[in-house]
């Protein structure tokens, strides 16, 4: 294997698989990339046997090959180097080494055959998306998915084609949930929903980064994303996603507007002394006026009101103060609405405006 490429080029790819690859894995070969020259290009892929990344530059190519190479030292190595061409060359033994105008660095590397196989994209099941479209998507449910690896279930975000042929992802923890829907030029290509990973989305948004318009679909257990020079394939998490319209109120009681902006700024100032346990925020509805309040015995006591146009009965609920801001800060719109049952029941809160988006809070005791 030998090779002449750009540094510049060289290190951006390698720097875009350095999530995937692992640095304590109990495999070693995880812990490398495997490159692959071919056609006057360098493959690169990265792989922790549950989500995939394949890359490639343009090279110079003198002699075809392919071996793994430690991925984090490798991309130390070439990131420091100063822009122009570098050559590298397998030298024996699974030796690398790496030549620039004036460094020099020899790597011990693993053979190919240790790693593991790379799972093919069949694009036969793929439909294009604007990559801003996905990026927004996944900005609005993404803060919602389960941090607990326990819950497998919902450990991700559910993708599901809509009753109306839309695009609609969902992610869950059990104490909020976000639903947001768009319609895709050309159609979707789902025959059921499935749930990607949480790791597999964060590796799907540096595929949307590259590339204006990415390709995505999903088979044999796998989720599938096509870029300009770059393919992600991640593993479906093996569960059902929980039946979340049972927990999406259809009507609410009361309904409420208020400028986005204003009550994510006074959250922002209430819950800096709330409890750090519970980062629970009272609000306090009334006739022209919501009032958030709180209280915690370490720290001491906040209020601070807003005016609003409102002519219904109080009401007075608590919140986890994260939950409102999370979605606050993924609404672009001016206003929201909040629509309420009573008490007990869930929050639906929704940007004032025809888009469908909507965030489901369970209220909690304060």
């Amino acid at each position: 294997m030998k090779f002449k490429t750009q540094v510049q080029d060289f290190s951006l790819k390698l720097g875009l698989v350095q999530g995937i690859s692992e640095r304590r894995a109990t495999m070693p070969v995880l812990s490398h990339v495997l490159v692959t020259l071919k056609n006057n290009k360098i493959e690169i892929s990265a792989t922790d046997l549950e989500t995939t990344m394949s890359t490639w530059c343009e090279a110079e190519v003198m002699k075809e090959g392919s071996l793994a190479i430690p991925a984090r030292k490798l991309y130390e190595i070439v990131k420091e180097l100063p822009d122009g061409q570098i050559e590298v060359e397998e030298i024996g033994n699974h030796w690398v080494e790496i030549r620039s105008s004036s460094a020099n660095f020899k790597v011990a590397g693993l053979p190919s055959e240790d790693f593991p196989i790379v799972p093919e994209l069949d694009s036969a099941n793929l439909f294009s998306v604007e990559s801003f479209v996905i990026e927004d998507m996944i900005s609005k449910t993404i803060f919602a998915v389960s941090p607990d690896e326990l819950r497998r279930n919902l450990a991700g975000i559910y993708f599901e084609e809509s009753a109306e042929k839309n695009l609609r992802l969902v992610a869950t923890d059990g104490h909020r949930l976000s639903l947001v829907e768009k319609k895709i030029d050309g159609g979707v290509k789902f025959d059921k929903g499935f749930v990607v990973p949480k790791k597999g989305v964060a590796e799907l948004r540096k595929v949307l980064r590259l590339s204006e318009t990415v390709r995505i679909g999903v088979g044999d257990n796998f989720f599938m994303a096509e870029g300009e020079d770059i393919v992600l394939i991640a593993r479906l998490i093996d569960a059902d996603f929980p039946d979340y319209k049972q927990v999406t109120p259809e009507v609410t009681k009361v309904t409420i507007s208020i400028g986005k902006d204003e009550l994510l700024s006074a959250l922002k100032r209430v819950s800096i002394l709330s409890s750090e346990k519970t980062r629970s925020v009272k609000l306090n509805i009334e006739k022209d006026a919501i009032t958030l309040v709180s209280v915690s015995p370490e720290f001491g006591e906040a209020k601070e009101s807003i005016s609003l146009d409102y002519s219904g009965e109080p009401a007075e609920l608590g919140f986890n103060a994260r939950y409102l801001m999370d979605v606050l800060e993924a609404i672009t719109q001016e206003k929201v609405q909040i629509g309420l049952i009573d008490e007990l029941s869930p929050a639906v809160i929704r940007p004032d405006d025809d888009e469908v988006y909507m965030s489901v809070i369970m209220p909690m005791r304060v």
